[in-house]
């Protein structure tokens, strides 16, 4: 399976909205990947990873946040 980057923003959009955050993707494929930050890219929140494993970490975060709900 082939990752996209709508993929990846239609997940993070999806947190954002749940924790009434703004977190952003940047991509440099030279650089080792997606990395996850926060406050316009001054904060990383995730060091950079391959798309599958950027999607893997994003559909987790999704996960957890689903099953606190449950509690």
């Amino acid at each position: 399976m082939r990752v996209t980057k709508q993929m990846l923003e239609v997940r993070l959009g999806a947190i954002n909205r749940r924790l009434g955050e703004d977190y952003w993707l940047n991509n440099a494929p030279h650089y080792g990947g997606w990395q996850l930050t926060a406050n316009r890219g001054r904060v990383i929140v995730k060091g950079r990873l391959p798309p599958k494993q950027m999607l893997s970490y994003l559909e987790g975060m999704l996960h957890g946040l689903d099953w606190m709900r449950e509690i």
